[in-house]
């Protein structure tokens, strides 16, 4: 069929009318152009684009990760800033019928990613933020806004004018528009950085939502404002005013129980159905929809349903699992085609960018200076407060569509989307790395002296972090504190941190317990462990001194929070305590703190050997510990903390000390020998009237180890032994080659293993 264009005026109005012609063609085999079918030009709009993509993120590679970057960049190259140039190609690929399609589907895009953004974020959390959050937020809502209209009336007045082309009153829209932020844009890219869980990073986050609350408020009553202005019916400004409440309460109280509803039918650990996705799908389309019919913008809709979309697992990140694919995949591409076709480069004189970004400039360090004027005052490091500065100054997706809206609805011209655009692709790409070095740079801080087991004094109290990851680990964390608590002397310092994944909360926390858990109140999962240590505490309350932490946080840099509070209280030992099955993000974990904890760490693989201090009087147990004594300074830790361990009432110690056939170490460095023998020799000393068994094995190859740990691991409740020992040393040479756990070492991995069959617990210790 040939296609017939027909274009008319209506009511002032151009009309452009194309007959359909189906969505996908024939075949060229047929005498059809695919070209002029919506269905194969669509195909190949996304895949030109994709190789755009993927052609700048493999040129940008060694630079870093610049996912916003280079989506802008293929898009921009697709439009008519350079490749468009040529009106062959504009004719052929973007021809009116498929500007529409990529623009609905640009719109479809946008409307996923608000609703899968924003079903993250956690209201309550806003209770939850400092008093320096609110002021934050208050200022980064006024400052950036007062600043910005003078700075367009300066601009306008002083330098004769603004930007060629744009009158004042969208000179001074662009101010507007450009003071505003985006919590899921500054959310997303800490999360890249892995800085979500850093201070800098959740005074960031709290802050930027506070300010989203008050826009959102500013937004809504701008809207009802404009609907009493615009319309000359008060009674259907009125009427109108009333669907959005009703709007609002349908989606708070029907919607939101139909999505709990469909959380409480999903089994704990399952995914959601296939069918209860499709219903929230409907019930997202029906919020635009209703969004659009009254008034309001279609992305608010989704905006409200994501809000009130439960925050519990499969919901909330599931949701986002389940449609991010197919939303960052398939319509992204399309978003930001439609973008890129709507800036012109050529456009821009010297003249223009120069005055564009004095705006953009006076607004974005009216940015730095909401941030830093409250936090200097609340005494919050410089450096910090100058980084977060230039973590609210970040822009994405987000502030790009507002621009598009705006364009859309013709309160800016293309040239100042061009010229937003632009400077938010560039300067957040900047800003990115600025704020990646900045933190990099901070993060390079080392202890004012060695925090370790061997190097506290016998006197000073022993200062030990226990992490963990679930309730069940209490019990033997109790344990291995019972055992390390002091009989006379200073009390042991314990801090417990109770690890969570960051799924339940769009921000990360460090929950510091300071408080007495009610008991007129069904204590939570938290409240819970809470309540053990103190009530351990409270039973030793001359020996041991017990502090609550709950860090919420991604798995990537959940070892953060624990190196953070180690370095804050100066701790001399951390221990993780795992269970026997072992997943691989947790093998991960285990790997980040041997690398940056700034002090010894022990890793604690619970086996179920260790009794329950609480139901069983001491006297009546008797808990037996090997100690494997290798050498190195890993064994010499290992030694120091069992000897801490050996004088507990309970504890019964015998120490393999391990020697080649002429009695003599294995070692080759002639100095950590000399250290062992030093270490060795003061241990025995002032030992030798203790219960401790000291006993110097000879071991020429693995074979003979594999022997000795076969018929005496079982004798035992704890193993403790070494991490890291001398390469290539003979009676460890094979073990490495069937390992399950490396980070355990050659050693610990072993007494774990299947093979062997053991039982005992095992506690490996790294310096």
């Amino acid at each position: 069929m040939e296609n017939i264009t027909k274009t008319f005026q209506y009511g002032g109005v151009d009309w452009l009318c194309e007959p359909w012609v189906g969505a996908g063609s024939l075949g060229i085999g047929r005498g059809e152009n695919p070209l002029k079918f919506a269905l194969p030009l669509l195909l190949l709009q996304i895949s030109v684009f994709s190789i755009f993509s993927v052609s700048f993120q493999f040129l940008l590679r060694p630079f870093g990760k610049f996912a916003f970057l280079t989506q802008m960049l293929a898009g921009i190259c697709l439009g008519p800033s350079v490749i468009g140039r040529n009106k062959q190609y504009m004719a052929t690929f973007f021809y009116a019928r498929s500007v529409y399609i990529i623009e609905s589907f640009e719109a479809i895009c946008f409307l996923f990613i608000c609703y899968i953004t924003t079903c993250q974020v956690d209201t309550r959390m806003i209770k939850r933020v400092g008093k320096l959050a609110f002021i934050n937020g208050i200022l980064l809502f006024l400052i950036p806004f007062v600043w910005g209209q003078f700075a367009a009336i300066l601009i306008s007045k002083r330098l004769k004018s603004g930007p060629a082309g744009i009158p004042p009153v969208e000179f001074h829209h662009v101010a507007i528009v450009q003071s505003t932020m985006f919590f899921q844009v500054v959310y997303g890219v800490l999360s890249s950085l892995k800085m979500l869980n850093t201070e800098p990073g959740r005074l960031a986050l709290a802050s930027m939502m506070v300010h989203d609350c008050l826009s959102w408020c500013f937004f809504m009553l701008n809207i009802a404002i404009k609907l009493n202005v615009d319309l000359p019916n008060k009674n259907r400004a009125a009427f109108l005013s009333v669907l959005q409440m009703i709007m609002i309460l349908v989606i708070a109280y029907v919607f939101r129980p139909l999505m709990l509803w469909m959380k409480n039918r999903t089994p704990e650990g399952h995914s959601l159905k296939a069918s209860y996705l499709s219903v929230i799908c409907v019930l997202l389309f029906i919020s635009c929809l209703w969004a659009e019919f009254v008034g309001l913008p279609y992305f608010f809709g989704a905006v409200v349903l994501g809000l009130a979309t439960p925050k519990r697992p499969p919901l909330g990140t599931g949701l986002s699992d389940k449609i991010g694919c197919f939303v960052w995949s398939v319509l992204m591409p399309c978003y930001v085609i439609g973008i890129g076709l709507n800036i012109d480069l050529s456009l821009f004189s010297w003249r223009d960018v120069i005055r564009f970004e004095l705006l953009f400039g006076v607004v974005r360090f009216a940015k730095m200076i909401a941030i830093a004027l409250p936090s200097l005052y609340y005494k919050v490091p410089l450096w910090h407060a100058i980084l977060v500065g230039f973590i609210v100054n970040i822009q994405g997706l987000y502030d790009v569509q507002i621009y598009k809206q705006n364009f859309n609805y013709t309160k800016i011209s293309s040239k100042s989307f061009g010229a937003m655009v632009m400077s938010a692709t560039v300067n957040s790409t900047i800003f990115i790395v600025i704020v990646k070095k900045l933190y990099q740079t901070m993060s390079k801080r080392n202890p004012y002296k060695r925090r370790t087991v061997q190097h506290c004094r016998v006197e000073a109290p022993l200062r030990i972090l226990t992490c963990f990851r679930n309730r069940e680990a209490v019990r033997p964390v109790l344990d291995l504190v019972e055992l390390s608590r002091p009989a006379i002397g200073s009390p042991l310092s314990v801090f417990a941190v109770n690890l969570e994944e960051l799924n339940n909360h769009s921000l990360p926390l460090l929950i510091h317990h300071t408080q007495e858990i009610s008991p007129f109140l069904v204590p939570s999962r938290r409240d819970q462990i809470v309540k053990a240590f103190h009530n351990f505490e409270k039973t030793n309350q001359e020996t041991v001194l017990i502090e609550c932490f709950t860090a919420v946080t991604p798995r990537k840099t959940m070892h953060e929070d624990v190196c953070a509070i180690a370095f804050d209280q100066e701790t001399d030992i951390v221990i993780l305590t795992l269970d026997a099955g072992i997943e691989l993000w947790e093998r991960l974990l285990c790997r980040n703190l041997l690398h940056n904890c700034p002090c010894s760490v022990a890793l604690f693989i619970d086996r179920g050997r260790l009794p329950d201090f609480r139901f069983v009087p001491l006297k009546k147990l008797t808990i037996n510990i090997g100690a494997i004594f290798l050498g190195g300074p890993d064994d010499r830790e290992m030694l120091a903390y069992a000897t801490r361990l050996a004088s507990h009432p309970s504890v019964e110690l015998q120490v393999f000390r391990l020697v080649d056939q002429n009695g003599v170490s294995p070692l080759r460095d002639m100095v950590e020998r000399n250290h062992d023998m030093r270490v060795i020799n003061v241990f025995r000393k002032e030992n030798s009237e203790k219960n401790i068994i000291f006993r110097e094995v000879r071991i020429e190859e693995a074979v003979n180890l594999l022997d000795l740990l076969r018929k005496e691991g079982d004798d035992f409740d704890l193993m403790m032994v070494g991490i890291r020992h001398e390469e290539n040393l003979l009676m460890l040479e094979g073990l490495s080659e069937w390992s399950d756990m490396k980070e355990l070492g050659e050693v610990g991995d072993v007494l774990i293993s299947k093979d062997l069959e053991l039982s005992v617990s095992v506690l490996a210790v790294q310096q």
